[in-house]
């Protein structure tokens, strides 16, 4: 295992190249895939837990997707003024996880090796993950 070292929006970024890989054939790739998407979501765990919205918030977000598929537009303008104050505190929180997702830090990721990449990888495959391939 190698410590590389980034913003935790990288390791975000390559966890998703890392999930996008989930369904290519090939057993040492497979397993180098599935511990590096392990070893990355728990050091992103945190800013996870952090980003999850309200149970207020998501209430409120079923109710405003309701009235954008019914088209009105003025309940929903109602809806948002009584609710300010927990809309504001979503903005707030979504800053912070902004914040969060800017930070340095490192990660314990298994590098892959060029010959462990099966044939059948494309390059927008591939391509996240530039950084982990040696």
């Amino acid at each position: 295992m190698t410590e590389i070292k980034g913003t935790n929006q990288e390791f975000l970024d390559l966890l998703r190249g890392l999930e996008g890989l989930k369904e290519v054939q090939g057993k040492t790739f497979s397993l180098l895939v599935a511990r590096n998407i392990n070893s990355i979501a728990k050091h992103l765990k945190p800013i996870e837990v952090a980003a999850k919205p309200t149970k207020e918030f998501q209430e409120l977000s079923v109710k405003v997707q309701r009235l954008v598929k019914e088209e009105k537009t003025d309940e929903i303008e109602a809806l948002e003024e009584e609710n300010k104050e927990t809309i504001e505190e979503r903005k707030a929180q979504l800053a912070a996880v902004d914040d969060m997702l800017k930070d340095n830090s490192s990660v314990g990721i298994n590098l892959i090796k060029e010959e462990h990449i099966p044939n059948d990888v494309t390059p927008e495959q591939l391509l996240p993950l530039l950084s982990i391939i040696k």
